[in-house]
This record gives C-alpha cells, sequence and structure tokens, in this order.
C-alpha cells in the first residue's frame, strides 16, 4: 500500500509539469535570433535555440539522445550554420540527457563546473528518479561537458549570457539571458506552475529570484523552462508567489 501510495504522489509531481505527452517537438521563432524548443516528450519541456552568425548554440540538451536528434532536424530545416555548441544548464535529465547525441555530431558541450560537479555525484538517481515518473525513459549512461565553466559565461560574442545566483529549482541551475533579443531563459527555475520540488531548496529559492529582479535586466519576454513557454517579465514575481504559498 506505501509503495503504491508514493508511486501515486511520484505521478503527481511529474503531471505538474507534464504537457500533452503526444511525441512531437516544434522549433519557434521568438525574436532574433532566439527560437524556442517545444517539446511534448516525457514532461512538456522548453529549449532555447540561439542561431548566431556563424553557428548555433542549444541551451539545453533535452531529454534523451533520440530528442536531441529530432531538435537538431527541426533546427536544419531553419537554418545551415553548424549546431556547434551546447549548454547543459542544470544536471537533470531533460536538461543534460541528449548530450551523448549532441557530441556524436560534433556540438561541444558547456556547463558550470557546479552542474558538470551535480552530474558526476546525482547523474544515476535523477535518471532513476525520471524512470520511475517514465518508465519508457532509457536508463542513459553519465555524458558529461567538455568544458566546464569555473563560473558565469557568455557565448556567440556575448549575445549569449549564462549566470548563476543561487540555488533554486536545483543547486546549479543557471539563467540564459540574451541581450539583444530581451529575452531570457528561465530554464527550471521559472515556469506557470510550481512542478516538480523534489530537487529544490525552498530557503535559497525565493533569495534567488530577489537577486535576479535586483539585477534589472531589460527582458521584454522570459521563456519557461517547463509548460507554456512564452510569457512577460511578470512571470517572475508570480512564482515567487507560489514559491511563498507553497512555504
Amino acid at each position: 500500500m506505501g509503495g503504491r501510495l508514493a508511486a501515486w504522489a511520484l505521478a503527481l509531481v511529474w503531471a505538474a509539469t507534464a504537457g500533452a505527452a503526444d511525441g512531437k517537438m516544434a522549433l519557434k521563432p521568438v525574436r532574433g535570433g532566439v527560437y524556442v524548443a517545444e517539446d511534448s516528450y516525457y514532461a512538456r519541456e522548453n529549449s532555447v535555440v540561439y542561431i548566431g552568425s556563424a553557428h548555433v548554440t542549444v541551451v539545453g540538451a533535452t531529454w534523451t539522445p533520440d530528442t536531441a536528434r529530432e531538435l537538431a532536424e527541426q533546427i536544419r530545416r531553419v537554418t545551415d550554420k553548424p549546431i556547434t555548441e551546447v549548454i547543459n544548464t542544470n544536471y537533470h535529465t531533460d536538461r543534460a540527457g541528449g548530450n551523448a547525441y549532441w557530441k556524436s555530431i560534433g556540438a561541444r558541450i558547456v556547463s558550470t563546473r557546479l552542474t558538470a560537479d551535480e552530474m558526476r555525484a546525482g547523474w544515476d538517481e535523477v535518471v532513476a528518479f525520471t524512470r520511475q515518473g517514465f518508465p519508457d525513459y532509457p536508463a542513459l549512461p553519465l555524458v558529461l561537458p567538455d568544458q566546464e565553466f569555473p563560473g558565469d559565461f557568455s557565448l556567440q560574442n556575448d549575445r549569449v549570457r549564462a549566470f548563476y545566483l543561487g540555488p533554486a529549482h536545483t543547486k546549479d541551475g543557471i539563467f540564459v539571458y540574451f541581450p539583444r533579443e530581451k529575452v531570457l531563459y528561465g530554464n527550471c527555475i521559472l515556469k506557470p506552475e510550481l512542478g516538480n520540488m523534489r530537487y529544490a531548496d525552498l530557503a535559497e529559492y525565493p533569495k534567488t529570484l530577489e537577486k535576479l529582479k535586483a539585477l534589472h535586466l531589460d527582458v521584454d519576454t522570459v521563456i519557461a523552462g517547463h509548460q507554456d513557454a512564452e510569457h512577460g517579465p511578470e512571470l517572475i514575481d508570480r512564482y515567487l508567489a507560489l514559491l511563498h504559498a507553497a512555504q
């Protein structure tokens, strides 16, 4: 009985982030070089693609090598520029599960050192957790980033800025800002609903979002990591309210 209750509770956690699990992916333009990849495999997640002057940066490796391959096919429909780098925005399966495919086509996987360390310590556990919610999720081996930045970093001649402000949805999650387009990618940290809180630091999460607000970034659009993708900057306050209600 206890096992069934635990499984039911786990299903509710994943349902909070699930979209229509119809096995489809859509790549949609947002502004300038920024595209959002809306992925309804497993739980609904949103990654970002940045098409720069010479090459493509993928923000979030997607769930598996198969979903990564599908995203690469979508990218090739809109540009012939090479996909040269992929950012693991945290160590979880939805952000790093596709690493093996991206490496197979010659793309460089990048992350903060903190994310790489979390992958080394916790990859097998988070894969097992994902498989509890989605039994058909593959038992993927660990594929580490090729480059680990000690802290914040920028790519595409500073048009893609990745930065860490503290624990939130996970210990290691980062934001990615596109200053020319005035777009902020919220990663798993920002979304319309509370979502999966298994790995969240509830004490630090609101502080991290307050630090984000204190940066006063010029943002017109926030791309949520899960559920509906595009929002205004008010999503930050909306999620803060959800956190306070949960506490």
